[in-house]
């Protein structure tokens, strides 16, 4: 029964996720990773077609990967740009929003530096490791 409650809540948010490509304002991204991890719950082979999918695929597959510095920099300019415009134009006659907004831009920006940083390779990882073993393999031998 949840199995299904997964796919189906995944399936909205794939249509709004679909919808936010052609509709200013409405985001995609996070609509199409909250698609991904519902149908990983939900339906293996739903999350295998959202992965292999053209349109689709890429959001994923950036977010899995890691953003560069860069990346990072450039998102989190751009949501400081709309949290300052919201905070001193919107709300600049209602103190306690202004301290909200910031309070969200705070926490927003920790999230997008843990959720967004490069991400080592794991087959890197892997290989770091053995050499590792091998190290110590061999200075055990020595001694």
């Amino acid at each position: 029964m949840i199995r299904y409650l997964y796919i189906t809540v995944g399936l909205i948010s794939l249509a709004l996720g679909l919808i936010g490509i052609v509709t200013p304002g409405l985001p995609t991204t996070p609509f199409i990773l909250l698609t991904g991890v519902l149908f990983a719950k939900g339906s293996p082979r739903l999350h295998q077609k959202l992965l292999d999918n053209k349109l689709t695929g890429k959001y994923i597959h950036r977010v899995n990967d890691g953003f560069s510095v860069k990346g990072i920099a450039i998102s989190i300019a751009i949501m400081w740009c709309m949290i300052c415009l919201t905070t001193f134009i919107v709300f600049k006659n209602n103190i306690t929003m202004q301290y909200v907004m910031i309070s969200l831009g705070v926490i927003g920006t920790i999230a997008q530096i843990i959720v967004l940083r490069k991400k080592k390779k794991k087959q890197q990882a892997m290989i770091t490791e053995n050499a590792l073993v091998e190290k110590i393999d061999k200075n055990l031998k020595i001694s």
